[in-house]
Protein backbone atom coordinates (compact mmCIF):
# COMPACT_ATOMS: atom_id res chain seq x y z
CA UNK A 1 0.00 0.00 0.00
CA UNK A 2 1.92 3.00 -1.20
CA UNK A 3 -0.96 5.32 -2.13
CA UNK A 4 -3.26 6.92 0.43
CA UNK A 5 -6.68 7.86 -0.98
CA UNK A 6 -8.40 10.99 0.38
CA UNK A 7 -7.21 14.27 1.82
CA UNK A 8 -6.17 15.53 -1.62
CA UNK A 9 -7.59 18.71 -3.13
CA UNK A 10 -7.44 17.02 -6.55
CA UNK A 11 -10.56 14.82 -6.37
CA UNK A 12 -9.39 12.18 -8.91
CA UNK A 13 -6.56 11.39 -6.48
CA UNK A 14 -9.22 10.46 -3.88
CA UNK A 15 -10.93 7.81 -6.05
CA UNK A 16 -10.09 4.11 -6.06
CA UNK A 17 -11.66 1.23 -8.00
CA UNK A 18 -11.31 -2.14 -6.25
CA UNK A 19 -10.65 -5.19 -8.41
CA UNK A 20 -13.94 -6.92 -9.28
CA UNK A 21 -14.97 -9.74 -6.94
CA UNK A 22 -16.62 -12.75 -8.56
CA UNK A 23 -18.28 -15.23 -6.19
CA UNK A 24 -17.40 -14.81 -2.46
CA UNK A 25 -14.15 -13.23 -1.33
CA UNK A 26 -12.34 -10.21 0.04
CA UNK A 27 -10.91 -7.30 -1.90
CA UNK A 28 -7.47 -5.83 -1.62
CA UNK A 29 -6.91 -3.43 1.30
CA UNK A 30 -6.39 0.29 0.69
CA UNK A 31 -5.24 3.08 2.99
CA UNK A 32 -7.43 6.19 3.25
CA UNK A 33 -7.32 9.67 4.78
CA UNK A 34 -10.74 11.22 5.27
CA UNK A 35 -14.03 10.86 7.09
CA UNK A 36 -16.53 10.87 4.22
CA UNK A 37 -16.59 7.81 1.99
CA UNK A 38 -18.81 7.64 -1.09
CA UNK A 39 -19.26 4.20 -2.63
CA UNK A 40 -20.57 3.15 -6.03
CA UNK A 41 -21.25 -0.58 -6.32
CA UNK A 42 -21.90 -2.17 -9.71
CA UNK A 43 -23.54 -5.58 -9.37
CA UNK A 44 -23.88 -7.85 -12.42
CA UNK A 45 -25.39 -11.28 -12.88
CA UNK A 46 -27.74 -11.31 -9.87
CA UNK A 47 -27.84 -10.68 -6.12
CA UNK A 48 -24.63 -10.13 -4.16
CA UNK A 49 -24.36 -9.79 -0.36
CA UNK A 50 -21.42 -7.68 0.74
CA UNK A 51 -20.06 -5.29 3.35
CA UNK A 52 -17.65 -2.35 3.33
CA UNK A 53 -15.28 -2.73 6.27
CA UNK A 54 -12.86 -0.37 7.98
CA UNK A 55 -9.85 -0.91 10.22
CA UNK A 56 -7.48 1.23 12.26
CA UNK A 57 -4.58 -1.24 12.08
CA UNK A 58 -5.26 -3.55 9.10
CA UNK A 59 -5.85 -6.50 11.46
CA UNK A 60 -9.14 -5.86 13.27
CA UNK A 61 -12.05 -5.14 10.90
CA UNK A 62 -15.60 -3.89 11.41
CA UNK A 63 -18.43 -3.18 8.99
CA UNK A 64 -19.78 0.31 8.40
CA UNK A 65 -23.19 -1.36 8.56
CA UNK A 66 -24.59 -4.88 8.40
CA UNK A 67 -23.92 -6.79 5.18
CA UNK A 68 -26.48 -5.87 2.52
CA UNK A 69 -27.88 -7.77 -0.43
CA UNK A 70 -28.07 -5.83 -3.66
CA UNK A 71 -29.67 -6.71 -6.97
CA UNK A 72 -27.98 -6.23 -10.34
CA UNK A 73 -27.47 -2.55 -11.09
CA UNK A 74 -25.63 0.52 -9.84
CA UNK A 75 -25.88 1.46 -6.15
CA UNK A 76 -24.67 4.59 -4.31
CA UNK A 77 -23.96 4.88 -0.56
CA UNK A 78 -22.23 7.53 1.54
CA UNK A 79 -20.68 7.05 4.97
CA UNK A 80 -19.81 10.16 6.95
CA UNK A 81 -17.93 10.61 10.23
CA UNK A 82 -15.92 7.37 10.10
CA UNK A 83 -12.22 7.94 10.79
CA UNK A 84 -10.57 4.67 9.76
CA UNK A 85 -7.20 4.05 8.17
CA UNK A 86 -7.93 1.06 5.95
CA UNK A 87 -10.84 -0.13 3.78
CA UNK A 88 -11.80 -3.42 2.17
CA UNK A 89 -14.90 -5.04 0.65
CA UNK A 90 -16.10 -8.50 1.74
CA UNK A 91 -18.55 -10.51 -0.39
CA UNK A 92 -20.24 -13.13 1.80
CA UNK A 93 -22.89 -14.51 -0.59
CA UNK A 94 -22.73 -14.66 -4.36
CA UNK A 95 -22.30 -17.09 -7.24
CA UNK A 96 -19.59 -17.69 -9.84
CA UNK A 97 -21.70 -15.85 -12.45
CA UNK A 98 -22.11 -12.70 -10.32
CA UNK A 99 -19.65 -9.82 -9.96
CA UNK A 100 -19.31 -6.85 -7.62
CA UNK A 101 -17.20 -3.89 -8.69
CA UNK A 102 -16.78 -1.21 -5.99
CA UNK A 103 -15.37 2.30 -6.49
CA UNK A 104 -14.83 4.67 -3.56
CA UNK A 105 -14.13 8.37 -3.17
CA UNK A 106 -12.72 9.48 0.19
CA UNK A 107 -12.80 13.11 1.35
CA UNK A 108 -12.11 15.03 4.52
Amino acid sequence: MSTIYGGNSDRPQNIYAFAPITNVGTSEVIEIDGTTITVIDVVTGGQVTHQLQGSMNGVNWAGFEDASTKESGNHLDTYSGYAVRYLRVVVSASHATRTLTTTICCDA
